[in-house]
């Protein structure tokens, strides 16, 4: 009999989706023209906003591609408990931050302050890396909770390419404190080379309505 503390993944998945979108449409309300243009023209005041759109550019990027693997990790996922919950919690937490780290790295990118903001940056998605970490490890401690197409190899092989992943995003979030742009480069590298790899995908899909049929635990 099935867990009544269990659930099929769809309300997590609208739920986080949202949380996403939410996350992302804040991300653009700091790219706006100053109030007062103190006599400079439109096009001098828009160069001036490079900071806040570059920003904004390497955020969309890591949030996006944080949310296909998301995404694709929700996608071989049969059951949602209430652990798989609190985690998945976690990692929209470091999420929510990065609207906030965005523009505190926006308005110091260029300056000599640009260490802690890159710091902060960087930090939230180590957090994120973490928790990413925790809910595949959680998911592997309960294969049962997996789609069958997903072996244990796959899981071997998934399981340090998450290891390697919050060890590079720990490397980053080390980098900001010696070269805060440098690290910023390296989350964004990090995103692209992964949306690449597309280390979650591949998996042959299961019918939804099988997942009422028992499962090994």
């Amino acid at each position: 009999m099935e867990d009544p503390g269990e659930r099929g993944t769809h309300r997590v998945e609208a739920f986080t989706d949202g949380f996403f979108a939410i996350v992302i449409t804040l991300l653009v309300l700091d790219l706006r023209l100053p109030e007062e243009s103190n006599g400079r023209s439109i096009e001098h005041q828009l160069v001036a906003l490079w900071p806040v759109a570059l920003a904004y550019i390497v955020s969309f990027v890591n949030i996006y591609i944080l949310w296909v693997s998301h995404h694709e990790l929700m996608r071989i996922t049969t059951k949602a408990d209430t652990g798989f919950l609190y985690l998945n919690g976690g990692l929209l937490l470091g999420v929510a931050i990065m609207p906030f780290s965005t523009s505190v790295l926006a308005d110091h990118v260029n300056t000599s302050d640009a260490t802690a903001p890159a710091a902060l940056y960087t930090g939230a998605l180590l957090w994120v890396a973490l928790f990413f970490n925790l809910l595949w490890r959680y998911l592997c401690a309960r294969p049962g909770r997996l789609l069958r197409s997903v072996s244990r190899q796959d899981r071997r092989r998934i399981t340090r390419t998450q290891a390697v992943t919050l060890l590079l995003y720990l490397s980053a979030f080390g980098l900001a404190w010696l070269a805060p742009m440098a690290s910023i480069a390296v989350t964004l590298g990090l995103a692209v080379f992964f949306a690449v790899a597309d280390r979650l995908s591949g998996f042959a899909s299961e019918d939804v309505a099988d997942e009422n049929e028992p499962r090994a635990s």
